[in-house]
């Protein structure tokens, strides 16, 4: 016969991870970018979105579209609570999620090499950042190497606000 023995402070919950500020910064900052970014692409699904399409593609698209603010809000809330390994799957499914939107056009009309920085940028959006997603996701999930999976999960971002700038400055430089 086994006696019973009362619960003791061992079957308690295992003790919080570090703080991990810096990576929680990190980590608010790229939420709240790509929170703009998605509030800002978000007024196409009240529109006339009859330029996007039907089928698999315009599925596809539309479901980026009212997937990308959700998922920056969330990595924004789990980045706040301390949730590192959270926020960094909620910001690498937003990028899997573009690799996903822009599939539709590279299936339709092939990769796009034209322009001084078209081989570049599409290397990159359709070869690169999906990989590096994964990476950041499986780091993520596997609680290892965070800062590494924070610093994955930054590029595709910092890629774009990058290519942002150097737009504005050749408008600014050459015109429109």
């Amino acid at each position: 016969m086994i006696p019973a023995t009362p619960a003791t402070a061992d079957t308690t919950a295992p003790a919080p991870a570090p703080r991990l500020i810096g990576l929680r910064g990190a980590l608010v900052i790229l939420a709240a970018i790509e929170a703009w970014i998605g509030f800002s692409d978000m007024p196409t699904l009240f529109g006339d979105m009859s330029h996007i399409g039907s089928g698999l593609g315009g599925g596809l698209v539309k479901a980026h579209l009212a997937a990308h603010p959700v998922l920056a809000i969330a990595a924004l809330v789990f980045a706040a609570m301390g949730r590192v390994r959270h926020a960094i799957i909620a910001l690498g499914t937003i990028i899997i999620m573009a690799w996903l939107n822009d599939m539709p056009s590279v299936v339709s009309h092939g990769l796009e090499f034209k322009g001084a920085f078209g081989a570049v940028e599409t290397t990159a959006r359709i070869i690169a950042f999906p990989l590096i997603a994964a990476c950041a996701i499986a780091y993520a999930a596997h609680d290892e190497h965070l800062g590494r999976a924070t610093l994955l999960v930054a590029v595709p971002t910092l890629f774009n606000i990058v290519m942002v700038v150097g737009f504005a400055v050749g408008v600014m430089i050459y015109g429109f």
